[in-house]
């Protein structure tokens, strides 16, 4: 997930310069700003909401600090006035919105001749692929026209030429529940603003609050929508506090719930076959080969359904009851491997346990963690997975390999990058996975031994899962889109696409936009004619 700072707070309550503010965010995990600009001084607030000159000044340092300016808080009147100087500003600096405010004065004449100048400033944008946003306070959300809010009155004036960017701690401080509220203008949010307070409408750290920031992220996570943190609460050290904030926002959104539908696309005609829909959550079907039945996980529990008849039974895998996306059949289907995090154990940890389907017994193989599986090599001798170590004081995420009888030492394969998504081809010659090599994730592939490695795909998506037909012939991966999430994240319930193309890379194409993400295709799930694969949508 990708965060943006909102300035106004962070700079009004910062006892540094700006230059020395600005520069301590990027170690925070921030990667852009959002200033607040203006046409004219506002005496009292230079810290805070700088005069255009002044951010002049200030973007070169800022981009040397790593910082990106993609959107900008705007003060001018009249606002069309200045729409030009906006265009300019956009070019310049790689601007992709500018917000404004609903006026002050809330009568009808007042809205109306400001609707005209946002619509007229929103056109003049629009040609140069930039975007006008409306902010709201609480008052415009306190404010009634008829059943709307002043805020949603003042869009509808704009005629959709103005989007909004939704401010959702002054939304349920305006009395609105924040849920409802983004779901009946759900057309027309493009941007989300995080602020939160206490019951007793007390601001407080993002998070910590009774606003509903949990659904606000998932709503905007599942749109695309940039996350922009207003933080105006500093009880302490401004730093300390905006520095817990990505953490415990990157926590939000992981107790997952909604419903699940269990899909299969015949590639060659692009049907769809809903084979079962779920009221929870369902992840990462194989197609098993020999009895044509379909293994997920959900809660912590392998199932397989046949999707012929419908029938469901529940896979015995003994100690491994965590399971999470991670499970791969044996290549004589008789076992399966999964990755299990002990739910008794300290912290974020998983490690790789084979299980014979005879048994159900749960033998470790991965003596260190994290360890996350994708793949079992053809002649079945070995696993490889994704793993976290520590090498050299520093965090890598590389593919590993490992006997799959747990008799060996991991084998590093890759160097460097987040390499993720680990699976062997048919013929065990190749492992396919992506990686981060190149900025982007993209699909990359390598002989078995970590030689040879070869970037696939190279373009503006972020491209996870790549999993091999069985006649080797073709290959389908998951893509976000970018700006959406880092590449490096794979979170759930977003827009993606999946993707196919021909083994040597050829003919890459689109084949379905849809709403899942982490859980829909984590393992292969290519059915034995090589024609058709399993995938999960959700439904949040």
């Amino acid at each position: 997930m990708i965060l943006q700072a909102q300035l106004f707070g962070v700079c009004a309550n910062s006892p540094l310069s700006i230059e020395e503010t600005l520069a301590k965010l990027p170690a925070m995990g921030y990667q852009y700003i959002e200033p607040c600009v203006s046409t004219f001084t506002i005496p009292g607030l230079e810290k805070a909401i700088w005069p255009v000159e002044s951010f002049k000044e200030l973007m070169p340092k800022i981009r040397e600090m790593g910082l990106k300016v993609e959107s900008v808080h705007f003060f001018a009147s009249p606002l069309n006035a200045y729409a030009d100087q906006m265009v300019e500003l956009a070019k310049a600096y790689g601007i992709k919105y500018f917000v404004v405010k609903t006026p002050q004065d809330m009568s009808d004449e007042s809205l109306q001749k400001a609707a005209i100048e946002y619509m007229t400033t929103a056109d003049t944008l629009a040609e140069a692929g930039v975007k006008l946003l409306l902010h709201n306070e609480a008052a415009d959300i306190e404010a009634k026209r008829g059943d709307k809010t002043v805020y949603e009155y003042m869009l509808d004036l704009c005629q959709g030429r103005v989007y909004a960017q939704v401010d959702i701690g002054w939304v349920w401080y305006g009395g609105e529940d924040v849920a409802q509220f983004l779901a009946r203008n759900k057309g027309r949010v493009a941007s989300m603003h995080y602020k939160d307070f206490n019951a007793e409408k007390q601001p407080v750290t993002i998070g910590e609050g009774v606003v509903d920031v949990a659904f606000a992220h998932d709503f905007a996570r599942a749109y695309g929508l940039p996350h922009v943190v207003d933080q105006d609460a500093f009880t302490g050290d401004v730093f300390e506090t905006m520095a817990a904030i990505p953490a415990s926002m990157g926590r939000l959104g992981q107790g997952r719930t909604g419903k699940s539908y269990l899909n299969i696309i015949d590639t060659e005609t692009g049907e769809i076959r809903v084979i079962k829909k779920y009221d929870k959550i369902i992840e990462a079907p194989n197609w098993m080969q020999t009895t044509g039945e379909l293994v997920f996980n959900s809660e912590g529990l392998l199932y397989a359904i046949d999707p012929e008849t419908g029938a469901e039974r529940h896979i015995e895998t003994g100690e491994c009851d965590n399971c999470n996306n991670d499970h791969v059949l044996s290549p004589d289907e008789k076992a399966v491997a999964v990755s299990h995090g002990p739910r008794d154990g300290k912290g974020w940890n998983s490690f790789i346990y084979t299980i014979p389907f005879d048994t159900g017994v749960a033998k470790r193989i991965t003596p260190l963690g994290p360890s996350f599986l994708h793949g079992w090599s053809p002649d079945g001798k070995d696993l490889c997975y994704c793993g976290f170590r520590m090498v050299e004081g520093k965090l890598e995420v590389d593919i590993y390999a490992i006997p799959t009888d747990g008799s060996g030492e991991e084998v590093r394969l890759t160097n460097g990058g987040f390499n993720d998504g680990s699976e062997y081809s048919p013929d065990g010659e190749y492992i396919w996975y992506h990686s981060t090599n190149s900025g982007l994730m993209q699909v990359w592939r390598m002989k078995r031994d970590g030689s040879e490695q070869t970037q696939i795909t190279d373009n503006d998506r972020n491209n996870w899962f790549p999993h091999i037909s069985p006649d080797s012939q073709k290959v389908v991966y998951i893509a976000y889109h970018v700006g959406h999430l880092s590449p490096n994240e794979h979170l759930p319930n977003m827009q993606v696409e999946l993707w196919l193309m021909n083994a040597d890379g050829t003919d890459q194409h689109r084949l379905i936009s849809f709403f899942g993400g982490q859980g829909s295709i984590n393992v292969n799930s290519w059915a034995p004619d090589s024609k058709r694969f399993a995938f999960v949508s959700y439904e949040m």
